[in-house]
């Protein structure tokens, strides 16, 4: 993995961060102070906010130009249109996504990111997710599963987030992101430009504190519109999506991983929460990819 210091390699690009938001004021004075704060000053902040209505548009106009302002209705959000809009208004060589409710956690988390993209051969980048000290002991054990050092989700069939990453502009000019789903845009973004032949780079130092405590029913939903969303990436047929491999089998991994953590960990939590979280989210995300499948029928 390239963690050369870009200053010492020369490349130092003018970046556009774009940040979007959404009833994020808990959070999001921390980000932008840590954004803001950065070692690396070649960047301008674009903050895109989704009409938030519990004062977070006014810290934000604390933190920023009018001008880099942009307004969108939470409505009709989608986030494919947002990021293609992003990149059609922003200037930049390199764009760079931070969630408003991902904290930066150091000074040079942003010459960290955008590091590897000096290399033509890789197409978009992603930090670390840790997560927040009140994170529920289930999805801090998700989030560390699915970050960490990078080794167990370079088996998965293809991961990444922009929630923390970046790409160089030509890239995202010439792979626009798809409106079509209204989940997990990022992932399908990123596949594309895996099977174009470009790698997908993964920069843990480049960490940013970001988690949910999701409760049953937005667990439902989340994953019921990610496995929708999965119908429509992977609809070669990458995917197993019979009810026992992609539901019944996962659920019960799943499941045993929990209980294994919590163990180790000492949290009765955990365990507790482990059956009834796994089987709303696997089965929300077969439902999902069932419902997605009807709409979009393999290639």
């Amino acid at each position: 993995m390239n963690t050369e210091h870009p200053t010492a390699a020369g490349y130092r690009p003018q970046v556009a961060i774009v940040m979007r938001s959404y009833n994020d004021r808990p959070v999001i004075r921390q980000t932008l102070e840590r954004v803001l704060g950065q070692g690396y000053k070649n960047f301008e902040l674009w903050n895109f906010d989704s009409s938030s209505q519990d004062g977070t548009l006014d810290i934000i106009r604390e933190y920023n130009a009018p001008e880099r302002i942009r307004l969108n209705d939470s409505k009709n959000y989608n986030p494919g249109r947002i990021l293609n809009e992003a990149v059609r208004t922003v200037p930049g060589e390199v764009l760079v996504f931070i969630n408003s409710d991902a904290t930066p956690e150091s000074d040079d988390w942003l010459e960290r990111l955008i590091a590897p993209l000096a290399d033509p051969g890789v197409g978009a980048v992603y930090g670390r997710q840790t997560a927040r000290p009140d994170c529920r002991s289930l999805f801090v054990k998700d989030t560390e599963r699915a970050f960490g050092d990078g080794r167990e989700a370079a088996t998965w069939v293809h991961f990444f987030s922009m929630a923390n990453a970046a790409a160089r502009r030509e890239i995202l000019e010439q792979y626009p992101f798809e409106t079509q789903v209204q989940y997990s845009e990022d992932i399908e973004w990123s596949y594309r430009l895996r099977q174009a032949g470009l790698r997908i780079a993964y920069v843990p130092e480049a960490a940013a504190t970001h988690s949910h405590n999701y409760s049953l029913r937005q667990s439902y939903k989340r994953h019921f519109g990610e496995g929708k969303a999965e119908a429509w990436i992977f609809r070669q047929g990458e995917l197993n999506t019979s009810l026992l491999r992609y539901c019944l089998l996962p659920f019960g991994m799943e499941v045993l991983r929990d209980l294994s953590w919590g163990v180790r960990r000492g949290s009765l939590e955990a365990i507790l929460h482990s059956v009834p979280l796994r089987a709303v989210q696997k089965w929300a995300r077969w439902q999902g990819v069932r419902a997605g499948m009807k709409n979009h029928a393999p290639a």
